[in-house]
């Protein structure tokens, strides 16, 4: 996503969220997730779109990204001030 809207930019942010949250969920058939209204699951980040930046490697793969501050899931937040909770609401 950075390559191709802040970098290089061939889309604009709303599209590549878009492309990777309504699409994919549109295309699945999952009717409660992609989009935020009532009722859907709440699968909500929340990022900094000038700092964003993915630090995995090939050689360091677990790598937490740079720029998201919270991450929820179902509506419980995973990700809190950049740093986890103890919350694991989409396992099991």
């Amino acid at each position: 996503m950075i390559l191709y809207v802040r970098e290089n930019p061939a889309l604009s942010l709303e599209e590549a969220v878009h492309k990777l949250t309504g699409l994919p969920a549109q295309r699945l058939g999952l009717k409660d997730r992609g989009h935020i209204v009532a009722g859907a699951m709440a699968d909500v980040v929340i990022f900094d779109p000038d700092t964003i930046e993915n630090r995995a490697a090939l050689e360091k793969p677990a790598q937490y990204p740079r720029g998201i501050e919270y991450v929820l899931v179902n509506g419980k937040t995973v990700i809190e001030k950049g740093d986890r909770t103890a919350n694991h609401p989409g396992s099991g």
